[in-house]
This record gives structure tokens, sequence and C-alpha cells, in this order.
């Protein structure tokens, strides 16, 4: 199967299509109820729009689930890239790519789901619905690989054709630039206000949520908030943690989805078509979404469209392009 086809399987109804409504790429015209950081929804039924009103916060409205996927041929598709590009890097606008880890790939299939399901790409603010305008992922990186060494959070913003290498890449810097830098824009900022008295701190928080809630969050603290994100991603696998809890929502922001991740190794899974068990190898995800945003059938097609591109990882490598996107 080519890469084209195995991509028109995970997104059936939406690639090549509306090649001549511009509404249906990554922009449209701004009207009455927008966000700079959203599109408001108004073509939602109206049970869906009551819901809101009846579960008025984010982590009231979360609902948890496990998974663990077979991962076999995505492992074996990143150890035979790696040695490929180990002879020849992919050169891209934000320098050259030599090799790829589990984790960057990874991230490029969540750009890939949220693509092609959008649903996963909405939140709710001032119990209204949202359609986010970009696909933003946040994730923790360690300055130093030990109990003591700095955390800190990478936030970046993909659009919807992006490619694997594109996002790599994108990632890549960002890393780089986390953790050669001393400091961030964001930990100046936390710095600046543990130092302010608690009052002060409680009104300044208050006063940000109600620009939030406006939709007029400064710029400069929304790029680097991991609480406006279409997800933020844990990496537990990164410290040999197999099976991974549950994480909540945050009430603040915007963030509708928080996925961890665990360390991919070897399982024994049942095969229906054989009847044995077979060693291959897993990872286990565990995924916390505002129920708000869409429904229990959307989430369990979503979770099995995740699949299949984890299965077809070398479809990352092309573009999807005129993605439909809701209105």
């Amino acid at each position: 199967m080519s890469v084209e086809e195995k991509n028109r399987k995970i997104c059936p109804d939406s690639v090549n299509e509306n090649k001549d409504n511009p509404e249906s790429y990554h922009d449209r015209r701004k009207r009455r109820g927008d966000r700079k950081d959203g599109w408001i929804l108004k073509d939602i039924s109206s049970f869906a729009n009551l819901v809101p009103h009846l579960m008025t916060s984010r982590n009231s409205s979360a609902i948890y689930f496990k998974e663990k996927i077979d991962v076999s041929n995505f492992v074996k598709y990143v150890e035979a890239k790696n040695k490929e590009l180990a002879i020849n890097p992919v050169e891209t606008p934000y320098g050259s790519i030599d090799k790829i880890t589990y984790f960057n790939v990874f991230l490029a299939a969540l750009v890939r789901l949220f693509t092609v399901k959008p649903h996963l790409n909405r939140f709710i603010a001032s119990r209204r619905f949202y359609q986010r305008k970009k696909i933003e992922l946040a994730f923790v990186a360690k300055k130093e690989f030990s109990e003591e060494g700095e955390e800190t959070v990478i936030k970046k913003a993909f659009d919807r054709d992006e490619t694997l290498w594109s996002i790599v890449s994108q990632l890549n810097k960002g890393i780089k630039i986390a953790k050669t830098e001393d400091t961030d824009d964001a930990t100046d900022i936390l710095n600046l206000f543990a130092r302010f008295p608690k009052p002060i701190v409680h009104f300044a928080i208050s006063f940000l949520d109600f620009l939030d809630s406006r939709g007029r969050y400064p710029d400069d603290l929304y790029n680097e908030d991991p609480m406006h994100a279409s997800a933020v991603v844990t990496n537990l696998g990164s410290i040999g943690l197999k099976n991974v809890p549950y994480h909540h929502l945050y009430d603040r922001g915007t963030t509708s989805v928080f996925i961890c991740l665990g360390e991919i190794h070897k399982d024994r899974v049942y095969n229906h078509e054989t009847g044995e068990f077979l060693e291959r190898d897993v990872v286990e995800i565990s995924v916390t979404i505002d129920e708000r945003i869409s429904d229990g059938f959307y989430f369990i097609n979503a979770i099995n469209t995740f699949k299949e591109i984890l299965d077809n990882p070398e479809a990352l490598e092309e573009k999807l392009e005129h993605i439909p996107i809701d209105k």
C-alpha cells in the first residue's frame, strides 16, 4: 500500500477535498465571537450547547482512559529510519536531521491525529465552543537528566499540513534552545510573581483569567503557557515507567487533553487471527480529556485512528492536503 493510500485510509473523508474552499484549510475570515486562538463553533447541537452550563469546569468534566498499543511497526520504522538518516540526513529550514526519537515521532503522530480528528482540538471558554486555530503541543524537558535537573516547559505550534520532518526539526530546535538557555520567559515571569504578596498574586491571576475569558490573554504569556495548548504530553517512558498514571486537567486556560506516555517494552499480545500469544513492542498511554468537546463514539474512533497512524508512521513523511475543519 502506497503512502497516499495509507493517508486516505486514515482520513478517507478529508484528503484532497474542498480544494477550492479556503475556509476548509488553515484560515478563514474572522466572524463575531472568534478569539485570537480559536474560531467560535456555532453549529453545535442543542444538548451539546447545554452541557457547559451543567458541567462548568474542565476538570469536573474530565474522562479518563488507558490503552496499551502495539507499536512494533513504529519501532521498526524508527530504527530503520535512523540507519538511513545516519548516511543521508534530511535537510530542513531549521537544520539537518540525522536522527529521530520515539518521542518526537509520537508527537508528529499526535499532530496528524489532531488534524484528521479536529474535535480533539476544541476547547470550552466562557461556556462557548471553539476550534483552535493551530495544533499546539506542550511537554516538559529536563535541562539535565538527573533528580536535581531543572525542568522547562516547551510549547510548539504546528500547522495542519506539517510533515514528520518539519515537526521534528522544530522540536529539535525548541529542545536545544530550552536546554542551553539559562532561563526562559515563563520562568522569569513566575519568579517575578513569586516575589509579590499573596493577595497581589491572587488579583493578578484573577485578572489574567478574566482576560482569558474574553480571548485577550497576553501573547507573551500565551506563547509559553502549557495551559493554553491542544494537549500537554508527558513522556514518562524517559524515566523508565511502563505503567503510567492518569493526570488531571487544569481548569485554568484552554487545554482539553492531557496524555501520559510510558516506556516502549516487550509484552505478549494475543493474536485473534492465529489464536496465539506473540511477543510484540507495546506502549501504554493514559489520556485525560474534557468530555464536553465531543462524544464517546468520536473519542473511540480517534484512538483507533491513532493506532493506525502509529502502525503506518511512514505516512507522516507526506502532507495531508486540504483538511476540512469545523465551522
